[in-house]
């Protein structure tokens, strides 16, 4: 399995994996709109390809917080039902997680399973002072500090317009 940046010919197969991943279009409609926005980063848009298919999908954008400063945001994370539990995300999230680490952005947010992101590294958001507008445990929202973190970054999140419709 290689994980890399994805390519102008993975576009239909990507909607595929996060459509058969979720069981419906949103987050596939997510991604084709965070693509044509000033939130886009090509290389941190990560396929998983195996034998020649795209089996999972992972994509960091931008995002902000209400006091300014920028950040990465991890969403949506998507593989191929026969294929979760195998290591293909885990693949994928620590692929992403090598080149964040590589920009000058401070942290990666997740809204994601409790028992999965802390594996990477991630914690709660809460105990960094970045919250978020959605109504959600504080389990299941997570930082996870880069090494441009400054502890003076704090706020509440603002996703891009891309997010308003999912």
């Amino acid at each position: 399995m290689e994980v890399r940046s994805e390519r102008d010919g993975d576009h239909d197969a990507i909607r595929r994996v996060n459509e058969l991943a979720f069981e419906q279009p949103a987050e596939a409609d997510l991604v084709d709109a965070l693509r044509s926005s000033d939130a886009w980063l090509p290389e941190l848009s990560l396929v998983a390809e195996e034998d020649g298919d795209l089996v999972g999908h992972a994509l960091f954008t931008v995002a902000r917080l209400d006091t300014g400063p920028e950040l990465l945001s991890l969403a949506p994370m998507a593989v191929l039902p026969g294929r979760q539990r195998s290591g293909v995300g885990a693949a994928m999230v620590r692929e992403g997680l090598e080149r964040a680490r590589a920009t000058d952005y401070p942290l990666v947010a997740v809204l994601g399973h409790a028992e999965y992101y802390p594996r990477f590294g991630f914690e709660a958001a809460r105990a960094y002072g970045i919250t978020t507008p959605h109504d959600v445990p504080d389990e299941v929202w997570m930082v996870l500090p880069l090494p441009a973190y400054d502890p003076s970054i704090r706020g509440e999140i603002v996703y891009p317009p891309a997010f308003d419709g999912v």
